[in-house]
């Protein structure tokens, strides 16, 4: 009889975990406050939450005047029905967010090449600055998320600091604010030959600094103007074959991201960035 009974209990827990929705597992709700005046609930997996932490943190070591905080918290009930059919959870919407400092040659600054003075110098809040000879350090921070309407909001921002020298003639800090509403509107779009990579379209709200910053194509970002920009999620720092990827201002990029007004269906294509994010991390929820 007690053989019975056991076996009767195997089975049971056996089809309550087959009941069990996999994609329910591992998830865990954060909410991410940002001083754009942005905030966003998200349920997410270990991994992603891994990401996003090293990404809120990448905003803080190197600054482009966006900053995130992020608080866990466990799934509420009935937001997961055990063995329901489905999860009818919130917060499963396509979000981008990143941190950090890449590297662009001086010629997107000065028009054509220079050298640097090399070395470490300091910043203005942030990392030290190693300067590599004939490139300038852009430090970048993105907060890009997508409404259960398909409409968009967030913000991309990029700083390049101070104390950066080209042909030994200092650059000068400069600084862009950019956002994906409310006109012209916005896009962000996953790029369907590449689900790890994301093409987003804002616009520029503010500029500042010593001089204006670069458009990747000759000229200057203006308020108004829209950008292009593209990210690839390689994985979580530590674990990646190879560093994030990103294209955008003051490097140009082709890349294009179209939403339907109607259907709200987005389009987005473009070469992938060639750019590697040497310092910090993106996180990308297709």
């Amino acid at each position: 009889m007690k053989r019975a009974v056991l076996s009767v209990a195997i089975v049971v827990g056996l089809a309550i975990g087959a009941a069990m929705p996999t994609s329910a597992i591992g998830l865990t709700q954060v909410t991410l406050t940002c001083d754009d005046g942005t905030t966003s609930t998200m349920v997410v997996d270990m991994d992603t939450l891994t990401g996003l932490t090293l990404s809120v943190q990448a905003m803080i070591d190197y600054p482009a005047d966006l900053t995130c905080d992020m608080v866990q918290v466990p799934l509420p009930g009935g937001v997961v029905r055990i063995g329901g059919v489905a999860m009818a959870s919130p917060g499963h919407n396509p979000f981008i967010v990143g941190g950090g400092r890449w590297q662009v040659p001086c010629g997107v600054i000065t028009g054509g090449g220079g050298t640097s003075t090399g070395g470490s110098t300091p910043t203005s809040g942030g990392a030290p600055i190693q300067q590599s000879s004939d490139l300038i350090w852009v430090n970048v921070a993105v907060n890009f998320h997508q409404r259960d309407d398909g409409s968009f909001y967030g913000t991309l921002n990029e700083t390049i600091p101070a104390n950066q020298f080209c042909n030994g003639v200092p650059v000068g800090e400069t600084h862009f604010t950019s956002k994906p509403e409310p006109s012209p509107p916005g896009c962000f779009g996953i790029d369907p030959s590449a689900t790890n990579t994301a093409h987003v379209v804002s616009t520029v709200t503010q500029t500042s600094g010593q001089q204006q910053f670069p458009n990747g194509f000759g000229g200057f970002l203006a308020v108004d103007d829209q950008i292009h920009f593209s990210f690839t999620d390689n994985g979580n720092p530590g674990h990646q074959l190879v560093n994030d990827k990103l294209q955008g201002p003051p490097a140009p990029n082709d890349s294009t991201c179209v939403q339907d007004p109607v259907t709200k269906a987005v389009t987005a294509t473009g070469n992938p960035p060639s750019f590697e994010l040497l310092h910090g991390n993106i996180t990308l929820h297709p």
